[in-house]
């Protein structure tokens, strides 16, 4: 019941938060923009625009061309374009058939020799002031293939000073080639104006925010970023993390609440996860519903059935009181452990009900797989199995041996002195009768 109110808690929580609220930043890492002229530029390319047409025969060949390209034939394109005398063309024209050799070139996949073209296309300055800033922010972007981040910013700058309303997009673009860069301060502030006021942010940009909060360890912003992405897009990876976070914060308390919401969810599905909820239960003292994580982990083969898995499961049964039913997965990580140790932890938890006879053949098992980190504790506790089975024979035999070893010698000199007594007591009776 607790658990189920946790996890209610902690949805209610969530949905509390309301509306996104981005973390403030107090510094201005990207450049200031200067903006051209739009309204006289505009008008100068209409002037230019009526000072040279676009004569028939070129039109005629930019649409073969174009028809090329959607054939998948650029050889085909090229040629037609090499058909045209560049020297006979007005400034228009010119910007056309570089414009169009640009595609080709794109189409193609030759990123360099698109960028080429888009330039001697942009050095016309003779088209639209819209087509010209689309056309440098196509060059950012093929920047960005080539993996050349700083001339991808600077021609994202670049564009930025041709446009009025700047496209978000531009600004999230940037921002992830100044994470490139490891450039995360500028990274962080493109961004959040990618992001902006924006009722509906896109989720890779809150996850390019919320990765570049966690790269400088802000956890405190990178947990309201993970907790946005978790309210508007519910997935699997955003809960894990927001709990990753609440435990960098050394919330782990949050953190296992989260968990929780996420495993009532069927969200949390590996061993890796499955075996953090059930620490996370065990270090707040929850060791009942950290086993219950466990046994059906380990019966539906999401968690592997190794020594660790199993010796956690029995731990956390033991802490719970459960003893009967952690001898079971005691019991299997006993047998295939390398060690007699678990014998140990496994005779231990039969003398808690008094079943001496079964207790020590543990023990026996334990001391012949050796390797033991305490071997005289584990002939100690034979000898104490022995005895209460009514064995004072093996029982003493058991004790000698615990006498080796310095930190089990003493109690080991006790239970001896102990069965000395009762067997002086005995001959006394024995010959008094």
């Amino acid at each position: 019941m607790q658990i189920w109110k946790q996890c209610l808690a902690s949805l209610t929580l969530l949905a509390q938060l309301g509306s996104f609220v981005v973390p403030a930043v107090g510094f201005a890492a990207l450049e200031t923009i200067e903006k051209v002229d739009l309204a006289a530029l505009g008008k100068d390319r209409e002037k230019k625009f009526k000072l040279n047409p676009t004569s028939t025969r070129v039109k005629r060949y930019l649409k073969a061309a174009a028809d090329e390209v959607d054939e998948d034939n650029p050889d085909e394109a090229k040629a037609l374009l090499d058909n045209l005398y560049m020297k006979s063309l007005n400034g228009y024209e010119k910007a056309l058939v570089y414009r169009m050799h640009a595609f080709i070139a794109y189409n193609a996949g030759d990123a360099n020799q698109a960028i080429r073209y888009f330039e001697l296309f942009l050095g016309m300055e003779m088209l639209s002031i819209k087509e010209e800033a689309r056309v440098r922010f196509q060059i950012a972007q093929l920047y960005a293939s080539l993996e050349d981040w700083q001339q991808m910013i600077n021609w994202l700058n670049n564009w930025l000073r041709y446009v009025e309303e700047p496209d978000p997009l531009g600004y999230y673009l940037m921002g992830m080639a100044y994470y490139q860069l490891e450039d995360y301060d500028a990274a962080i502030e493109a961004t959040l104006l990618a992001i902006g006021d924006g009722d509906d942010p896109k989720e890779s940009w809150l996850r390019l925010l919320a990765s570049l909060y966690s790269q400088k360890q802000d956890h405190e912003s990178a947990t309201l970023i993970f907790e946005e992405l978790i309210l508007r897009y519910p997935k699997k990876q955003y809960w894990v993390q927001l709990s990753l976070i609440y435990g960098a914060r050394v919330d782990y308390r949050r953190a296992l609440t989260v968990q929780q919401v996420a495993y009532a969810q069927n969200l949390l599905t590996t061993d890796r996860e499955l075996r953090r909820l059930a620490r996370s239960y065990l270090y707040h003292d929850l060791p009942y519903p950290a086993a219950l994580v466990l046994e059906k982990g380990l019966d539906e083969g999401k968690i592997d059935a190794n020594v660790a898995a199993y010796e956690l499961l029995a731990n956390s049964w033991i802490a719970s009181r459960e003893y009967k039913k952690s001898r079971g997965p005691l019991t299997k990580a006993a047998e295939l452990s390398e060690d007699g140790n678990l014998y140990v932890r496994l005779g231990q938890v039969l003398m808690q009900d008094e079943d001496w006879n079964s207790a020590s053949a543990l023990f026996e098992k334990a001391v012949e797989k050796g390797n033991l980190d305490d071997p005289g504790n584990a002939a100690l506790l034979l000898g104490i199995s022995y005895y209460n089975d009514g064995h004072g024979l093996q029982a003493r035999s058991a004790f000698k041996r615990a006498r080796k070893f310095d930190k089990s010698k003493p109690e080991a000199d006790r239970w001896i002195k102990h069965l000395d007594t009762e067997e002086s007591d005995a001959e006394a009776q024995e010959s008094a009768g």
